[in-house]
């Protein structure tokens, strides 16, 4: 089987609502110290509806001395803003953007999203980001196929659905494209269908369970691992998956990532408390 892609969707620190680029690099380092291939920068995980054009090329800055571990999500409902930030990843080298589809607006019609991400992936190659439970609708393979004939350059999709018969029909279908599942619970479902990788917001903080599954995916301590990225998925669904991660990364590995943005606000004390004591349980 070949090389899957891990990909982290990194949180982004904030203190006092600006981007601390220290706490950013630091964590950064470590989850491609600890084997995870690229960061994912300004993804859900990473706010990066709140987070603004110029902010993003700062986080592209920080990592600039290894481009090819930077993916930008650059999707925008204002596309002059996507399209700047794909000539900056082209003129950056980094390893792709990615994009959301225009959200917010849910009637969107098809020859609208072929034009979005056919601009964008003229720029620069493109991973299409497709996340109907934000933008009210789905990307599936045969709008791929019409960016495409195009003349579109997407090389892949972050799947950010349940619905594994759709995904697998991605794979199925187009050529020469690389299928990424999204939610955390599918990391051993990515090696087991043998898709090209996947983006888990949990390998913020639970590299070591992907680590695993990466090397025991075929056996019982895969699943097993899977498990616990369930479980701890869960606990942070539990008191708020955008403001808990930053917890349970300070929690497991130690490294102290700030706090979100509002209008996300950071766990009260209470349920910090709580959650750190479920977390080493």
């Amino acid at each position: 089987m070949s090389k899957k892609d891990s990909i982290i969707p990194i949180v982004t620190p904030f203190v006092n609502n600006k981007i601390d680029t220290e706490l950013f690099i630091k964590h950064g380092e470590n989850l491609l110290k600890n084997k995870m291939d690229f960061l994912f920068m300004a993804g859900s995980t990473g706010l990066g509806p709140s987070v603004t054009p110029d902010e993003r090329k700062k986080l592209v800055d920080a990592f600039l001395y290894t481009p090819d571990n930077i993916i930008l999500q650059c999707g925008s409902i204002n596309l002059e803003d996507s399209l700047d930030l794909a000539r900056y990843a082209k003129s950056n080298k980094i390893h792709a953007v990615a994009a959301l589809p225009p959200y917010y607006f849910t009637g969107f019609k098809r020859e609208w999203l072929v034009n979005y991400f056919l601009k964008i992936s003229s720029i620069y190659p493109t991973i299409i980001y497709n996340y109907p439970g934000t933008t009210g609708y789905d990307i599936t393979y045969d709008i791929i196929k019409d960016i495409r004939k195009a003349g579109g350059n997407i090389i892949g999709i972050k799947e950010t659905t349940y619905d594994m018969h759709e995904i697998l029909s991605v794979k199925d279908n187009i050529d020469d494209i690389r299928v990424y599942t999204g939610p955390d619970e599918y990391v051993l479902s990515a090696y087991r269908e043998n898709l090209d990788g996947y983006v888990s917001g949990a390998g913020n903080y639970a590299y070591r369970y992907l680590n695993i599954i990466a090397e025991n995916y075929s056996n019982e301590t895969g699943r097993k691992a899977q498990l616990a990225v369930n479980s701890l998925a869960a606990l942070a669904g539990k008191y708020g998956p955008w403001s808990a991660t930053y917890n349970l990364v300070k929690i497991i590995t130690g490294n102290d990532v700030g706090q979100p943005r509002e209008p996300i606000m950071p766990l009260s004390d209470n349920d910090a408390r709580s959650l750190e004591v479920e977390a080493k349980n």
